[in-house]
C-alpha cells in the first residue's frame, strides 16, 4: 500500500472538496479512525486557505499541491504553492510571526481560544490564516512549519502523531 499521496488543484471550492474526498479515502485505507480522518481533512483544508492566501496572478492552471504521508505513526500534511519572495515577503513574515506565536505556548489550546475569543488585538495574529493554523496545532496535534524552497515554492506543512486510539 502507498504511504503517500499527491493533488493538484486549482484553489476553487470544487477542487478543494475533491481533495476532501480523496484525502479522506487515502486516509480511512491506511487504518485511520474516523475522528483521526475528520481532523486530518481539517488540516488540509486549513493549510489550503493559508496557501491560496499568497496570490500570484501570473500562475495558470493547478499551481497549488497537497502531498499526504502516512510512516508508522505520524501523518505529513504539505501544501506547496509557488510564490515570489519579494511579493509576498509581508506574508511570509506575517506567516513566520503567526508559527513562531503558536509555538511560543506549550499548550496549543492557549492561542487557539485567544483566536476564538478575539481577545488577542495586539498579537498581530488576528487574521483567519493564523486562526486556522491555530485550530490544527490545538484540534489535530500538529507541529506546524514552512520554508521557500530555492525555486521559490512555499512549502506550508503539518506534522501529527498517530497515537493508539482507544
Amino acid at each position: 500500500m502507498k504511504n503517500s499521496i499527491e493533488f493538484n488543484l486549482k484553489p476553487i471550492g470544487s477542487e478543494i472538496a475533491k481533495v476532501g474526498e480523496k484525502g479522506e479515502n487515502f486516509l480511512k485505507s491506511h487504518g485511520l479512525s474516523d475522528d483521526r480522518v475528520q481532523k486530518q481533512i481539517m488540516v488540509i483544508r486549513e493549510l489550503i486557505k493559508s496557501g491560496i492566501s499568497f496570490e500570484n496572478g501570473k500562475l495558470t492552471g493547478n499551481d497549488l499541491s497537497v502531498h499526504i504521508f502516512i510512516e508508522e505513526n505520524t501523518v505529513i500534511t504539505e501544501i506547496r504553492k509557488p510564490v515570489n519572495e519579494p511579493t509576498h515577503n509581508n506574508q511570509l513574515q506575517a506567516l513566520d510571526k503567526t508559527i513562531q506565536w503558536i509555538r511560543g505556548y506549550q499548550d496549543p489550546f492557549t492561542p487557539f481560544m485567544m483566536h476564538a475569543r478575539q481577545t488577542s488585538k495586539t498579537s498581530d495574529c488576528s487574521d483567519s490564516n493564523s486562526f486556522g493554523l491555530a485550530k490544527i496545532a490545538y484540534e489535530a496535534g500538529a507541529i506546524i512549519d514552512f520554508y521557500v524552497s530555492e525555486d521559490n515554492i512555499l512549502n506550508l506543512s503539518a506534522v501529527s502523531q498517530l497515537k493508539a486510539e482507544n
